[in-house]
């Protein structure tokens, strides 16, 4: 019992100094500027998406960099989306839409339309954006310089996250509070080990040759966690790739309700375990229930030290990825209730082959190992 208190311990301290590493180390874009302003094609899959499509493409069409293309794939959806774009392309020549097809056998959806979009795109750079996300000046310029400083092929950027419902607060938080304190993200770009990986297919900005070459959406045809599976592929590939966190100048509204934040969670989260199931059991199990053997093994100090580190956290965590540090503190026991919740409903989903995204079974897909 002693060991399993100090081991608790011992893993709530070394959270605390990786989520303080990536406060102090300020892990999100620097502004600056590039003075060769390339064509960017700026990418987006779009299925079922009239409630937000219209919003990043007025982001675009606004933009200050000047050099866009802006292609978007309607995945057959079944709303206005490609009615809303077509009055875009109408207006602006530098949108086009391209209209999808049923899926070819062993492929995933997003990756399809990926794979398509990048087949229609002409930049030196593509820029894969959700439909959700929305978009200020200054980040394209800046995200394109920081590629070139550091002569990266791929930079991922987790967007801030914006929650208005109660739902929302209690799962979308739980995604930057095991990031931030388990990945020292300025790894990602300085070691080559693929474990030391994290990406966001919400943005994902590509040296366009490298891509051309590798064909990633073909290649991981049926990945459905493809961003994190592309940025260890190129890892091991020997290219320079790194994952930031956003701030004012990218966002996005992941989701609306409860069952879509726990599906969506599903799909995906034994990938920020480096696919484990064991380890995200173990890690929800240890980080909601740990402080009962520190109640039982240790004296009180130190479950006074446990929950001041574990309160903390939350507060750094919160203030690394830009959410409500009091909404964060306060809900803490139900956002790890609600991940428990949501790792065990995965393991369900996946055992039932039923994981839902989109309107599509994604299990149905034999996945690569």
């Amino acid at each position: 019992m002693i060991w399993i208190a100090i081991f608790v311990l011992y893993f709530s301290a070394l959270r605390l100094l990786v989520a303080l590493a990536n406060l102090a180390g300020r892990q999100w874009l620097r502004k600056s500027g590039t003075e060769n302003e390339h064509l960017v094609s700026v990418l987006i899959p779009a299925r079922n998406e009239e409630k937000n499509i219209r919003n990043i493409l007025n982001d675009l069409v606004n933009h200050d960099y000047p050099h866009l293309e802006m292609i978007v794939y309607d995945d057959l959806s079944e709303d206005k989306t490609p009615q809303i774009v077509m009055q875009f392309a109408d207006q602006n020549e530098k949108i086009m839409l391209l209209e999808g097809k049923p899926l070819p056998e062993g492929w995933l959806g997003k990756n399809h339309a990926c794979h398509n979009l990048a087949n229609k795109a002409r930049g030196k750079y593509l820029l894969f954006l959700d439909a959700d996300v929305e978009v200020k000046d200054g980040l394209i310029r800046n995200a394109i310089a920081h590629l070139q400083n550091h002569k990266l092929k791929l930079l991922s950027i987790f967007p801030v996250q914006k929650m208005n419902s109660f739902a929302e607060r209690l799962t979308v938080p739980i995604m930057n509070w095991i990031l931030v304190s388990l990945l020292p993200l300025r790894l990602t770009r300085i070691s080559s080990r693929t474990s030391l990986s994290a990406a966001n297919g919400q943005f994902m900005l590509f040296d366009a040759e490298v891509y051309r070459k590798e064909k990633f959406h073909k290649t991981l045809k049926d990945q459905k966690v493809e961003d994190i599976t592309i940025f260890r592929m190129m890892k091991s590939k020997g290219y320079k790739v790194e994952t930031l966190l956003g701030d004012d100048s990218i966002s996005c509204r992941m989701y609306h309700s409860w069952d879509d934040a726990v599906m969506g969670f599903s799909k995906n989260v034994f990938e920020y375990f480096g696919g484990s199931r064991l380890l995200a059991i173990l890690f929800g199990l240890i980080t909601t229930f740990g402080f009962i053997f520190v109640i039982l093994g240790l004296p009180v100090i130190y479950l006074l030290l446990y929950f001041f580190m574990t309160v903390l956290l939350r507060i750094i965590v919160s203030l690394a990825s830009r959410q409500n540090v009091f909404f964060n503190i306060i809900l803490a026991p139900l956002q790890q209730i609600s991940f428990l919740y949501i790792t065990f409903k995965a393991l369900s989903l996946q055992k039932k082959k039923a994981t839902q995204w989109k309107g599509r079974n994604i299990d149905t897909i034999k996945q690569k190992l």
